[in-house]
């Protein structure tokens, strides 16, 4: 993991571009905590942290060729790069080092903009032609690493994070109404957009090409869906699960490439199981494991990974997430994330992130990704009876089929089945029924009504469905799993889950996590499996994946329903009269200075957590009580009180790289 940030055309001495680009530096140091990088030639002034996984000796940032011409600072991994690297050797280009970051360097100074179909990766990256004076703002297919820019004042800003932004005094600190409403409905903002004002995402699959004349955003990759209900391989179940063992495996040897200790999360469900197991046929020697554990023993899992670590033979390593911990660090996480907490499992996440740091392994690998390729939440359930309905009508028979298929869901929304039939049954003729089942979902969040100032929901219904419309090919209007698909890679996958719960609880422990299930050919093969062999009638959700791996993971394991992570939750969030931080951040000072929520529409809200009964908040009321936390905390920590972090770069500057034959100031102290 590591971090870039930068700017373009700044009009500044170099004095005062080094001091600026300093503090962005400082911003994003927790990133890679070993290197600092600095390359500056008046035009672009580029900075780079580095936390070392390949070639720790030579992989060093900011890169540049040996002709001066192209320079880069890149953030994550290309996990194919031995293969580029050797087809660039055939083409007579020579390396000197053994990193990924050179290949990446060299096959767009190669290739172009056609190197970014080549790359197999989780990666954000600034890549600068100095003939042509051309910037190129990268981003992964999945989104797994993040990117964020803004043009203020004529000046191009990027970095890995928005922090890094905000170290730029030029940059204005607002939130965003729009942004945070989106984020409310949609768990993300739209595509694009981000929380803040004026600032933007490079989305996943794109890149931002900046050049002088303006800039042009363009998509290099679409997330592959559902064909639909009709449709058939030429090939058959068996040859296809030979074919994902195949494709799987060569995703998993691909991220266990590194030049440090590497381990697995292992949850207890099926998806860490699959990729531990893989993992443990290419690691005979000791293989770290590392699992969260809850104190309610009517959730926790540790029953599950015990059996798989006796299975794997793994040394296993397990943390206890207690509603304590959750109060105590979720005002970090919030700073981390920089986006609003819908749950609480991020701060689990930093608190097993952290274990695996602190045991000396830094690159981990785990499950994310399968449920969103191969079918597996209850919402694509949902999907396949509304098809039905849609055909046949809605009745009872369409009544008790989804009856009898829900089930982790209801651990969350326990909706019955008739009152969700009756919800798309009313909304059949809406304007945003082509938002499919996952409408519902987003008319249960409470948005509208705790975000001030003027806003239009139905609007942004049309602007999310105009961004799938132009970047999934071939979708029938009628596919209405395909359509929940593309929302689960877009907004619970990539827009929270790469964000929250992977790249940013990560940042800071030393640690790299990967995601075989994430990888572009897997997710590219999943398309091409009927339906049916990923969800088998209404119950057997990722159906081949069980199958396919049957021989290799106990039957306890391969049986088991889905079962999402359950973590002590906004019950531990709530006012004690204490006068800690959740008394603080509620107080009516706090609630009336918000520029972003409406305080009445807050105050009935918390009147409403307050009254529940039973020891539990319901959902929506539990996702809307932690997101107004968020946003509270959010307001104060990056617009009120917001504060560069003092870190002593100097100690890791390890390239300091003129482009203009001018000296660089050093600038200690700055």
């Amino acid at each position: 993991m590591c971090g870039v940030v930068g700017f373009l055309k700044s009009g500044l001495s170099q004095v005062e571009r080094i001091e600026k680009l300093r503090r962005g530096i400082r911003a994003v140091a927790h990133r890679g905590p070993e290197e600092a990088g600095i390359y500056d030639d008046g035009d672009l002034t580029l900075g780079t942290t580095r936390l070392s996984v390949i070639d720790p000796e030579l992989g060093h940032q900011p890169m540049i060729t040996n002709d001066g011409r192209f320079v880069a600072g890149f953030n994550g991994e290309v996990f194919n790069y031995l293969e580029l690297r050797a087809e660039l050797e055939g083409h007579g280009i020579a390396f000197a080092t053994r990193s990924d970051t050179e290949v990446l360097l060299k096959s767009l100074a190669y290739w172009g903009l056609e190197a970014l179909d080549r790359l197999n990766g989780q990666f954000g990256f600034a890549f600068y032609d100095r003939v042509r004076k051309e910037l190129l703002l990268g981003r992964d297919p999945l989104g797994e690493r993040p990117l964020f820019y803004t043009e203020q004042g004529g000046t191009t800003f990027f970095a890995s994070e928005i922090k890094a932004l905000f170290a730029f005094p030029q940059v204005r600190r607002e939130l965003s109404p729009s942004g945070l409403r989106q984020t409310s409905r949609y768990w993300t903002p739209i595509p694009g957009q981000t929380c803040f004002a004026g600032i933007r995402s490079v989305p996943p699959g794109h890149v931002l090409i900046v050049r002088p004349e303006g800039a042009q955003l363009r998509n290099y990759y679409r997330i592959p869906v559902d064909r639909g209900p009709d449709y058939r391989p030429e090939f058959g179940f068996e040859e296809a699960k030979e074919r994902l063992r195949s494709t799987l495996d060569q995703a998993v040897r691909f991220r266990l490439r590194g030049d440090y200790p590497l381990g697995v999360f292992l949850s207890g469900g099926l998806d860490s199981s699959i990729i531990a197991s893989i993992v443990r046929q290419h690691v005979p020697e000791e293989l770290p494991s590392f699992s969260i554990r809850v104190p309610d023993k009517g959730v926790d899992e540790t029953r599950h990974q015990e059996v798989m670590t006796a299975r794997l033979g793994t040394r296993h390593s397990t943390v206890m997430v207690t509603g304590d911990d959750i109060r105590q660090r979720f005002p970090d996480l919030v700073y981390r994330c920089e986006v609003p907490l819908h749950r609480s499992s991020p701060v689990a996440c930093r608190i097993v992130a952290e274990l695996v740091g602190q045991s000396g392994v830094r690159i981990v690998l785990g499950g994310e990704g399968a449920d969103e390729a191969f079918l597996g939440y209850d919402i694509i359930k949902e999907s396949k009876v509304l098809e039905a309905c849609l055909d046949e009508g809605f009745d009872r028979e369409q009544e008790r089929a989804l009856d009898e298929a829900l089930d982790d869901l209801l651990y969350t929304d326990p909706t019955a089945a008739a009152e969700i039939l009756r919800f798309f049954a009313k909304n059949r003729t809406s304007e945003s029924f082509d938002l499919g089942t996952h409408l519902r979902r987003f008319e249960s969040e409470l948005a509208g009504e705790l975000i001030s100032g003027n806003g239009d929901i139905a609007d942004d219904d049309r602007r999310l469905l105009a961004w799938m419309q132009a970047r999934v090919a071939g979708l029938a209007p009628d596919n209405l799993v395909g359509k929940a698909q593309w929302l689960d890679f877009q907004t619970l996958l990539i827009g929270y889950g790469m964000t929250c719960q992977a790249d940013r609880p990560g940042a800071g422990c030393g640690i790299e996590s990967r995601f075989p299930f994430m990888d572009r050919d897997v997710v590219d093969f999943a398309a091409t499996l009927p339906r049916e062999w990923k969800l088998k009638g209404l119950t057997r959700e990722k159906y081949i994946l069980r199958e396919a791996y049957a021989a290799l993971l106990p039957g306890q394991i391969t049986r088991r329903p889905k079962f999402g992570m359950r973590i002590p939750g906004v019950e531990s969030l709530l006012p004690r009269g204490t006068g800690d931080w959740v008394d603080e951040i509620l107080s009516p000072t706090h609630l009336r200075s918000s520029s972003v929520l409406d305080e009445l529409g807050v105050r009935r809200l918390v009147d409403r957590v307050l009254a529940c009964d039973g020891g539990r908040i319901p959902f929506p009321l539990n996702h809307a009580y932690m997101r107004v936390l968020s946003i509270l905390l959010l307001e104060q920590q990056y617009t009120v009180d917001f504060e560069v972090p003092h870190v002593d770069i100097d100690r890791i500057l390890v390239k300091n790289i003129d482009g203009t034959r001018t000296p660089i100031v050093a600038g200690r102290g700055i």
